[in-house]
């Protein structure tokens, strides 16, 4: 899947904020004559968001290329109320009664707080659960580490002098950008058949 297209947007609420915050994921696949309506409906809900108390912002991982092409969408907010204040809006009860003619299957919806909700997991009725930590674990390490490697030899023309303390801050903040965004949702889907394998033949269900 292409990850194209990335729409962040701030408006926090400082009243409503939590450590954390919880991200609202979606998946949602689109009948391919209606890709460009869906995309108009979609950048209306958007805009909607931009003046939502606790909304904190979006990003959009797009596959226009498969036979039906899939939408996975980050809703961040500050909090749980706020997430639930949203589900609950007029404007996007009124926005979701039209998705239905634009899509060509169940929309799926989960929850995820921290960096899970960059762990693309597979929707459907029967989804698999979510990986164990220490998959979680090794993929982050995994996406760090070169970022990190990377991100201290191109800052170390800068830094050099600097208390040893200051001099890894470029860097750590530079790979925990990176890490969120692409490199975790590229190697969530790389890896998707590692995180969440097929059931073996002949399993009990």
């Amino acid at each position: 899947m292409s990850t194209s297209h990335a729409a962040p947007m701030t408006v926090p609420s400082p009243t409503d904020a939590t450590p954390e915050g919880v991200t609202l994921v979606i998946t949602e696949r689109v009948q391919p004559s209606q890709v460009d309506a869906y995309e108009t409906w979609a950048r209306g809900v958007h805009e909607l968001l931009g003046a939502h108390p606790g909304f904190l912002g979006l990003n959009v991982l797009r596959d226009r290329s498969a036979p039906v092409p899939e939408y996975i969408t980050l809703l961040r907010f500050a909090s749980q109320d706020a997430l639930e204040a949203w589900r609950h809006a007029p404007a996007y009860q009124a926005a979701l009664r039209k998705l239905p003619r634009f899509t060509a299957s169940e929309v799926h919806y989960r929850e995820a707080r921290g960096l899970e909700a960059w762990f693309d997991q597979p929707a459907g009725p029967s989804s698999p659960p979510a990986p164990p930590l220490w998959k979680n674990v090794l993929v982050g390490f995994v996406g760090v580490y070169p970022l990190i490697l990377l991100f201290t030899w191109l800052s170390g023309f800068f830094t050099a002098g600097w208390p040893w303390w200051a001099a890894i801050l470029p860097s750590a903040f530079l790979a925990t950008v990176f890490l969120n965004w692409p490199v975790l949702p590229v190697l969530s889907r790389l890896l998707r058949g590692w995180l969440y394998p097929a059931p073996r033949a002949g399993a009990a269900h």
